[in-house]
């Protein structure tokens, strides 16, 4: 997968050192942090204001290169864009968000959408549950 700087200069995107920053670390996250989380990641080592990381974001989101999704928090969450189409589980209790990776559901999906006469083109699927 190219990287999210390379996206950035195709686009034509200026690479700041603090936008860089922010790059990096959506790089690195393995989960889908929020804009006060990606700024404390972000801050570790470096001089960066949380006003910035908005900034970027939202470049980031017109730019197509980052996906803003809402949960259940109010907050919004961020991931890269481009990737596949997966179902997210929310924790009520914790809020904690857990990745889906189920290739047999986007095929579900996809024929069911078929039987009502279109052609699935993307998804979003939230499951709410509760720890056992």
């Amino acid at each position: 997968m190219t990287s999210l700087e390379a996206l950035c200069v195709q686009r034509g995107l200026r690479l700041t050192e603090h936008r860089r920053i922010v790059l990096e670390v959506l790089e690195a996250a393995d989960d889908h942090p929020c804009v006060r989380e990606i700024h404390r990641r972000a801050a570790d080592g470096h001089r960066i204001g949380i006003a910035t990381v908005y900034r970027t974001l939202n470049t980031l989101v017109e730019a197509g290169l980052v996906k803003r999704q809402a949960f259940p928090d109010g907050k919004a969450h961020y991931e890269r864009a481009g990737r596949p189409s997966h179902p997210h589980l929310i924790d009520v209790a914790t809020g904690t968000i857990v990745e889906i990776d189920d290739v047999g559901l986007e095929s579900l999906l996809e024929q069911e959408a078929r039987k009502l006469g279109y052609n699935l083109v993307d998804y979003s699927l939230k499951l709410f549950a509760r720890s056992r």
